[in-house]
């Protein structure tokens, strides 16, 4: 069978390697809300590998369970988040970071989530600012708002005139 196969070749830390897949998967156009959801479970699986973890680590995975918590919450609720979830969201518990974290704990992890997290901090500041693409999911937008950004079209009511709204063609029509 192939899961025998993949248990002899990556052992106990098979589940955790397999949601960081699924995180690394999702967030190739952003961080969601649920990959940190699951990044954070996949950490804290890990540390039941460990015989002994050391206790700002411990910290660092229950301060992540509680952020990926609030996310999931947040996906499933429709909420939309803040700077106060969505930057720690992205550079410290993204699938980098933590991926980085689990393979150099429980001694390196510190100076790698450091470093992870200033790289991560970095890639978005470029790929947001420079480039106009969005790393991190903001919540929920209203659905015209939506169909707005796909299409660049929208019809609304004004009073008793409907409207017409073309910004790919630059087109205001009555």
């Amino acid at each position: 069978m192939i899961i025998d196969a993949l248990v002899r070749a990556f052992g106990h830390n098979l589940p955790v390697l397999e949601l960081l897949l699924v995180g690394f998967a999702v967030e190739k156009h952003y961080v969601s809300r649920v990959t940190v959801f699951t990044n954070t479970i996949a950490l804290n699986v890990y540390f039941l590998s460990l015989d002994a973890a050391p206790r700002a680590l411990v910290w660092y995975g229950d301060l992540g369970l509680l952020l990926g918590l609030y996310g999931f919450a947040a996906y499933l609720l429709n909420w939309k988040t803040g700077i106060l979830y969505n930057l720690p969201a992205y550079t410290l518990y993204s699938s980098l970071p933590v991926a980085l974290v689990i393979l150099t704990a429980p001694t390196g992890w510190v100076a790698m989530l450091i470093l992870a997290s200033l790289g991560s901090f970095g890639a978005s500041y470029v790929l947001e600012e420079e480039l106009g693409i969005e790393v991190a999911h903001w919540g929920p937008r209203h659905g015209e708002l939506s169909r707005f950004i796909q299409t660049a079209q929208m019809t609304y009511q004004d009073g008793a005139v409907l409207r017409k709204v073309d910004l790919a063609l630059g087109k205001f029509e009555w």
